[in-house]
């Protein structure tokens, strides 16, 4: 009997996490875990603020107005833990969201499928951050 690897464990909950969005488009998930994979340390999804009501402002691709995944994950990460860290998305960064992830300290993202605009992704390899595609994952 074989054991699930970590990054199947961790891809799970945040495909199973971007279910919570309302986002009628796309369902983005977000898990940050550490880098001996003994905890998670946040999660997110994209959606409205809390008590929104979730509604999009538009389905025009980049206009839902919804908050990323990552930042979602980001705000409720502890900063102050200072163990190196991961974080698994179902689809990679936007820019703006590469960003905020170089500056929080995280070494590593793993993705799903690729989003529109790859520009995030050079973002995070230009800034020393590991980034890998996880094959194994179907993503709308």
């Amino acid at each position: 009997m074989s054991r699930p690897k970590w990054d199947e464990i961790w891809m799970g909950l945040t495909l199973h996490i971007a279910e919570r969005s309302r986002d009628p488009r796309l369902k983005v998930g977000s898990v940050i875990v550490t880098e001996d994979n003994t905890s998670v340390l946040a999660i997110g999804y994209n959606g409205d603020q809390q008590g929104g009501d979730n509604k999009p402002d538009s389905l025009e691709p980049g206009k839902s107005g919804f908050i990323h995944a990552e930042a979602n994950a980001l705000i409720k990460m502890n900063f102050g833990d200072h163990r190196n860290k991961k974080m698994y998305l179902t689809h990679s960064p936007c820019p703006v969201c590469a960003r905020m992830i170089v500056n929080s300290g995280i070494k590593k993202v793993i993705f799903c499928d690729e989003y529109r605009d790859s520009k995030g992704l050079n973002i995070l390899k230009n800034s020393g951050v590991s980034v890998e595609r996880y094959e194994r994952c179907m993503v709308d």
